[in-house]
Order: structure tokens, then sequence, then C-alpha cells
């Protein structure tokens, strides 16, 4: 049982990470005045509400796995 708990655990931790890095990312992003940025590379559009949601997500993760990891200890 211990063993699942810790893999959940360390599953969610390792989503909450991307979400952080694609946080990150996103806000480095300049943006026009439509609210999107335009990337040269790949010619994909980014929409700046995407960084909320990464945002929001990210937050999400890590209260969730805060109180994973605690209730594991106790």
């Amino acid at each position: 049982m211990k063993n699942k708990r810790n893999l959940i655990i360390l599953l969610i931790g390792l989503i909450t990470f991307f979400f952080i890095w694609m946080y990150i990312q996103r806000v480095n992003f300049d943006y026009n005045t439509e609210s999107k940025f335009f990337s040269p590379e790949n010619g994909v559009v980014y929409q700046e509400q995407a960084k909320d949601v990464y945002g929001i997500l990210a937050l999400i993760g890590l209260i969730l796995t805060g109180v994973l990891i605690y209730k594991r200890k106790t």
C-alpha cells in the first residue's frame, strides 16, 4: 500500500513540475496587443490566457502534493 501511495505522490509531483515549467516558459513570452504570441520557430500561436491555467494547475498540484506528503508522514 505504501508503494502505491509513494508512486501517486511521485506522479503528481512530476505533473506539477511540468505545469510549473510550462507556466514559467509562458510568462517569458512577449505577447502582442491581441494577447497572442507567435512562435516563428514552429509557427504556433500561444494565447496569453493559457499561462493562467498552467499557473492554477501548478498551484493545485503543489497543494495536493503537499497534502499527500503530509498525510504519508502521519
